[in-house]
């Protein structure tokens, strides 16, 4: 017997708490979104930061150059 994967399990709970309000094609979108969500973090994860990195800052200047 294989263990469900991480979404199997979150798509399991979100079916059993919601899914007798939500139509089935709803449940789909439900799915593929846990699945766009679930492959981002674990892209997120694959980023090693140190203690001491700080968020990327983006400068954007306001206005046209004069």
């Amino acid at each position: 017997m294989t263990q469900p994967t991480e979404a199997e399990t979150l798509f399991a709970f979100i079916k059993t708490r919601y899914g007798d309000r939500v139509t089935p094609e709803e449940l789909e979108e439900m799915r593929k979104s846990l699945a766009a969500i679930l492959e981002g973090a674990a892209a997120m994860r694959t980023i090693k930061l140190e203690n001491g990195d700080e968020p990327h800052q983006f400068f954007k200047p306001i206005g046209e150059p004069e």
